[in-house]
């Protein structure tokens, strides 16, 4: 007990610090989104300067909802330390793993860390959690979930599943998003030759099915 205790305040000092930092919302978030996002977040980080901790909880818990990745994190650096709400494993390795999937690198120490203390079956229906979230943005046509579903089938699954990493980063390189390139090639390595057809045909499927809309030009593109 006093083990994990003193490891979650650890966390919770790491939280005090990437919580100072606003991280940017996308590019093609207007204006005065990104001001009413930034403004959340900065009530937030204050509400845990002040130990004010349940209100912190229900701000970070919105914007983790809306898919913003550094509530996510700090979010489960609250539900893993319990404050503001008892604490609750599952829910924090489930906005851990999503933290991680949007880029906060220090998200995947939490949800491994995590992952130690909760039974496999438990660990099996977070994974679940997640792929769906995924997928329901997915579906409400939010872009920036393609690459971060791609990786889910290589980073948070059990097991690599090189065929579906390689399904949606195909498509994510097809809508031209960043850095999707290269993971759509290593994903291709990994698979045998003669499936390839099989796979393609899949993203071309999924692609039509979902007729999703390439993003505004400016800001976006593989790097060279």
């Amino acid at each position: 007990m006093i083990k994990n205790f003193t490891f979650a305040n650890q966390f919770f000092v790491r939280f005090v610090i990437i919580a100072i930092f606003l991280f940017p919302l996308p590019l093609f978030a207007s204006n005065t989104k990104v001001k009413i996002e930034n403004a959340a977040f900065k009530e937030a980080v204050q509400a845990v300067k002040d130990k004010n901790y349940v209100h912190a909880i229900t701000l970070f818990k919105a914007q983790a909802k809306a898919a913003r990745h550094d509530a996510q994190y700090n979010l489960a650096v609250l539900l893993n330390a319990g404050k503001g709400r008892p604490r609750n494993y599952a829910d924090a390795l489930y906005w851990s793993w999503q933290a991680q999937l949007g880029g906060i690198e220090d998200a995947e120490n939490l949800a491994d860390t995590i992952m130690d203390l909760l039974p496999e079956k438990m660990a099996d229906q977070v994974r679940a959690r997640v792929g769906e979230a995924l997928q329901a943005r997915i579906d409400e046509k939010d872009l920036q979930a393609i690459p971060q579903y791609a990786n889910y089938h290589l980073t948070i699954l059990k097991e690599p599943d090189y065929g579906n990493a390689y399904i949606w980063y195909s498509i994510a390189v097809a809508l031209d998003l960043p850095n999707t390139k290269d993971e759509r090639d290593d994903s291709e390595s990994q698979l045998d030759n003669k499936n390839l057809v099989t796979f393609q045909s899949k993203s071309q499927e999924l692609f039509s099915t979902y007729n999703f809309k390439p993003l505004p030009r400016e800001g976006k593109g593989d790097k060279k």
